[in-house]
């Protein structure tokens, strides 16, 4: 049996999803943890102080309860501060609304029970046999000199009409679940097969794989990914070539869209799922994009004007309960 011993931190955001209306009862149970050093975080402000009091306590297990935002967040600090000589155990707790990063590499289940799970981990001798899940994260530089964002899911195109109409109809009717993201997703469909022209926009995107030369795509859907499983099990990635960054885009002539598309998300794309009906997918290690357009990366949405650079950070180690 392997074990993970060490001090374990973790870093709450009771502002986000599931914690809003839980996490009076999520911070009792925590509590009652005394192996657990909980700092609790209100704005992105605070996850730099956090980091730094966790690393001088020698943590050797970090989690997480938040949302994709939230851990993309902490996590991005975590690779560029340089606060932690090794990377600490990473632990995802799903407290966020969508929680894709914890549903493929996290603690699944409802908070309370992810919660309950892993106090109970860190009370029974913090076993690690087959629990542990390296990935990497996306880097992204939207401009020269900036500081990088990071994330494990990025997308542009119709999912940014998508994620608009779910803070808009969706999420500000209290709906925060999986359900939402469903709703979106259907409506995002819905509105392509409508041919509604708020769904399907011209976006114009320059593509660049690895060392490859330049390719130009009217694109309807763009989507990337580190994560091995999106939400409800969906797998849109069938590219066979090495590389961390998987990625599908959907062009807008693409033909046969709603059978071919359905057939993608099951991970069983059709005979149809070929560049030359419109469909593209592909593994790289480094990507860079040339739009005009938004782009959501894990829920945060990101302007870009010209080059966007993608790359892949350094694997982390993730337990899986």
């Amino acid at each position: 049996m392997k074990t993970h011993t060490g001090p374990v931190g973790l870093i709450s955001n009771p502002g986000s999803g599931h914690n809003r209306k839980k996490f009076e009862g999520i911070r009792t149970r925590i509590g009652q943890c005394p192996q657990i050093h909980h700092i609790v975080t209100n704005s992105p402000a605070d996850v730099k102080p956090a980091l730094t009091e966790l690393a001088g306590l020698g943590i050797s297990v970090l989690a997480i309860n938040g949302g994709d935002g939230t851990a993309s967040c902490v996590l991005g600090e975590l690779l560029e501060s340089g606060l932690f000589a090794t990377p600490p155990l990473i632990a995802l707790l799903p407290g966020g609304t969508a929680n894709m990063n914890a549903g493929d590499i996290g603690i699944r289940g409802s908070l309370r029970k992810a919660t309950s799970h892993f106090c109970n981990w860190c009370e029974s001798g913090r076993d690690t046999t087959d629990k542990v899940a390296q990935r990497v994260l996306l880097r992204v530089v939207t401009e020269h000199g900036q500081r990088p964002h990071y994330g494990m899911f990025l997308g542009g195109g119709a999912i940014i009409q998508g994620t608009e109409y779910a803070h808009r109809e969706i999420h500000s009717r209290g709906f925060r679940d999986g359900l939402s993201l469903a709703l979106s997703t259907l409506r995002t469909v819905w509105g392509v097969l409508r041919n509604d022209p708020v769904y399907n926009r011209h976006v114009a995107v320059n593509l660049f794989l690895d060392d490859a030369e330049p390719v130009q795509h009217n694109t309807l859907i763009l989507a990337m990914s580190t994560l091995h499983r999106l939400a409800f099990g969906m797998h849109p990635f069938w590219g066979r070539e090495q590389g961390d960054i998987r990625l599908t885009l959907i062009e807008q002539q693409c033909t046969r869209f709603a059978r071919t598309f359905f057939s993608i998300v099951r991970g069983r794309p059709s005979g149809n799922a070929v560049p030359s009906s419109g469909y593209i997918s592909h593994n790289a290690q480094k990507i860079r994009i040339e739009l005009d357009g938004k782009l959501n990366l894990d829920g945060e949405i990101l302007v870009a004007k010209g080059p966007v650079e993608i790359s892949a950070s350094i694997p982390l180690e993730f337990l899986k309960l």
